[in-house]
C-alpha cells in the first residue's frame, strides 16, 4: 500500500505544481500588460502642468479607469486560473480510482461539482480584494504626484514599482534585459534568482517590497494548493477516511517540517495536534489541510486508510 499511495501522491503533486507554474506565468504576464496600460493613462496627466485644481481633478477622474484596467488584465487572468481548478479536482479523483471504495466515488459527482463551484467562488474573493486595494494605491500615487508636482518620469517609475516592483519595465537597457530573461525563462530557478538580485542592485531598496506582483504571485500558488487541499479533505470526509499521507518530493529549500514528515501517515487527530503544538519557519495560519507546511508549500495530504491492502 505504501508504495502505491506514495506514487499517487507524487502524481498529484506533479500535476498541480505544473498547473501552478502555468497560473503564475499567466498572472505575471497580465501584470506586465497592466503596467503598460496604467502608464499610458498616467502619462496623460502631467503633474507639473496646469493649475493644482485641474491636475488633482484629472487625477481623481483617473481612479475608475485604473480599476477597469485591473479588472481587464489582472482579474481576468485570475478568473482564467480559477476556472482551471476543476483540473486539480479531477486529478485527485483520478487517484481514488485505485482505492477499494464504492464505484460512485471514483468519478466526479453532482455534489462534487457544487462543492467545487463554491470553493472557486471563495478563492476569487481575496484576489478581488487585492486588486481593489492596489487600484486605490495606484490612484493615490497619481493624486499625490499632482499635489507635489512630481516629475512625470518619477511618477511613472513609482507606478511601475507598485505594480511589478523590481520586475517593472525599464528604460535601463540592462534592467529590461533582466526583466525579459526572467519572464521568458520560468524554469531556470537559479539564473532567475541571480537576475532578481541584479535588479535589486539597479533599482535599490525603494523598488519595492509592497507591490501587486509580489502579493498576487504568492496568492496564486497558495490559492490553488489551498483549493486542492480543501477538496481532498471534503472528499475524504465523504468516504469516512481519517488518515492521510504527507505526499510530495523534497528539494534543496524544502522546509525542515516537510522533510521530516514527507511520506508519513497520520490520523486527522494527529495532524491537528501537530499544528497546535509545533512551530516551524514559514508556518502559515489556518487549517493544516489547507496550508500544509506553510506559504508556497507544494506538498499534499493524500487520503488513505492504513487497513487497505493495496
Amino acid at each position: 500500500m505504501a508504495d502505491l499511495i506514495e506514487e499517487l501522491g507524487n502524481y498529484r503533486q506533479r500535476k498541480v505544481t505544473d498547473l501552478s507554474d502555468t497560473h503564475v506565468a499567466r498572472l505575471q504576464q497580465s501584470l506586465q500588460e497592466l503596467e503598460d496600460q496604467v502608464i499610458d493613462e498616467a502619462k496623460k496627466i502631467n503633474p507639473k502642468r496646469g493649475t493644482l485644481k485641474l491636475r488633482t481633478t484629472a487625477a481623481i477622474a483617473l481612479r475608475p479607469k485604473l480599476k477597469q484596467l485591473i479588472e481587464q488584465t489582472y482579474l481576468t487572468a485570475v478568473q482564467t486560473n480559477i476556472s482551471e481548478y476543476d483540473n486539480a479536482a479531477s486529478w485527485l479523483v483520478a487517484t481514488f480510482k485505485k482505492y477499494p471504495i464504492p464505484e460512485e466515488f471514483k468519478e466526479i459527482t453532482e455534489l462534487d461539482l457544487t462543492t467545487i463551484q463554491q470553493l472557486k467562488r471563495a478563492a476569487y474573493l481575496p484576489f478581488e480584494d487585492l486588486g481593489n486595494q492596489f487600484a486605490n494605491d495606484l490612484a493615490q500615487e497619481v493624486y499625490n504626484s499632482t499635489l507635489t508636482a512630481t516629475s512625470t518620469d518619477d511618477m511613472v517609475s513609482n507606478l511601475r514599482g507598485k505594480i511589478n516592483g523590481v520586475y517593472q519595465s525599464s528604460n535601463n537597457e540592462e534592467a529590461q534585459e533582466l526583466v525579459d530573461f526572467i519572464a521568458n525563462n520560468p524554469d531556470k530557478t537559479e539564473d532567475i534568482k541571480t537576475a532578481a538580485e541584479r535588479l535589486n542592485t539597479i533599482y535599490g531598496r525603494d523598488r519595492l517590497g509592497n507591490n501587486l506582483r509580489r502579493y498576487a504571485t504568492q496568492m496564486v500558488q497558495d490559492s490553488l494548493m489551498g483549493f486542492d487541499g480543501q477538496f481532498a479533505k471534503y472528499r475524504a470526509d465523504e468516504l469516512g477516511l481519517t488518515h492521510y499521507k504527507y505526499s510530495g518530493t523534497t528539494v534543496r529549500d524544502t522546509r525542515d517540517f516537510c522533510r521530516r514528515n514527507v511520506n508519513k501517515v497520520y490520523s486527522e487527530d494527529d495532524i491537528r495536534r501537530i499544528w497546535t503544538t509545533q512551530t516551524w519557519k514559514g508556518k502559515a495560519q489556518g487549517d493544516p489541510f489547507v496550508v500544509r507546511g506553510g506559504y508556497n508549500c507544494r506538498h499534499h495530504w493524500q487520503p488513505t486508510d492504513p487497513d487497505w491492502d493495496l
